[in-house]
């Protein structure tokens, strides 16, 4: 039997106000991640002192002529390809980071949902275990998204001079069109994959199957997955929209500031992790337990 969408977002959150050590995942990613740009940011920075202490002498902006701009080139080029280099590094270690501790609280959420609780140990096991596979499918996801520049592709090819406004004008309907269809798409993979991550963690599977197991289940569910996106998405938009109101009052929107970074970290990512963990768990086959009577029941 399936679980029910109500099921789903009650159950969900009565287990996150009994486990919220759950929240813990998120909290440590965010930590770890801005000190590690952080501390990446001073490095680079230090690093091109030498060269930047040499721009002093230019003028910037309008008023700079193409000797100038040729000398500025000469002077940051010796440092364009080891910067792009160390970007990327930088990305692959903030997506294994992401990997370690989403897949932690993937497995904690699975933890509590069967048993109403669950440890900070389930957390560091569940991470080990998952996180690199995890990573392997982050990569596999990132390309399925990129496959959608083809829909681009059309306008690029009609542009003969990237340089020349007057040749990108033309081309810029064919570009606008190409974008609006990349980003459905995304959307739509987005949507079709959702539980993939999912997947992965609560059946212990590869990439691949994870993958095939993640499709298998949105085509299965399409109304609860639909739903459950629309409802995290209406979340989002909520946070935002209050922060729109509060604005205008200088105290009021440096508290609401505080108080949403708090929500959108500790609060929304657990909630909505248990939400999706539950969800599949509930059409799955698997028994979750009800936090509000402490029975385990098969839906």
């Amino acid at each position: 039997m399936s679980i029910s969408l109500e099921t789903v977002l009650n159950r969900g959150f009565i287990t996150w106000t009994k486990n919220l050590k759950i929240s813990l995942p998120f909290i440590l990613s965010t930590i770890i991640i801005g000190i590690a740009w952080v501390a990446y940011a001073v490095i680079i920075a230090v690093s091109m002192i030498p060269a930047l202490s040499q721009t002093s002498q230019l003028s910037f902006g309008p008023q700079m002529n193409q000797e100038e701009f040729m000398e500025l080139l000469s002077m940051i080029s010796p440092y364009i390809v080891p910067l792009v280099i160390s970007l990327i590094i930088m990305w692959i270690i903030t997506l294994l980071i992401q990997a370690f501790f989403t897949t932690g609280a993937i497995g904690m959420s699975k933890d509590a949902a069967i048993n109403g609780r669950t440890s900070f140990e389930e957390m560091i096991n569940s991470g080990k275990k998952h996180f690199f596979n995890y990573f392997l499918l982050q990569i596999i996801y990132y390309l399925i998204t990129l496959a959608g520049v083809v829909f681009v592709l059309p306008g690029i090819l009609q542009i003969n001079n990237f340089t020349d406004p007057e040749s990108i004008l033309p081309a810029l309907p064919a570009l606008l069109v190409g974008i609006g269809l990349w980003i459905i798409y995304s959307i739509i993979v987005t949507l079709v994959l959702s539980l993939t991550y999912y997947a992965l963690v609560v059946d212990t599977l590869g990439p691949v199957n994870a993958l095939k197991t993640g499709y298998r289940f949105f085509f299965n569910n399409k109304g609860s997955v639909v739903v459950l996106w629309l409802v995290i998405i209406a979340i989002v938009v909520a946070l935002n929209v209050m922060g729109g109101i509060f604005t205008p009052f200088e105290t009021l929107s440096v508290l609401w500031s505080f108080i949403s970074t708090i929500i959108s970290v500790v609060v929304v990512p657990a909630v909505i992790t248990i939400w999706w963990t539950i969800l599949y768990m509930g059409n799955t086959g698997w028994e979750i337990h009800d936090s509000e009577s402490g029975d385990t029941l098969d839906e």
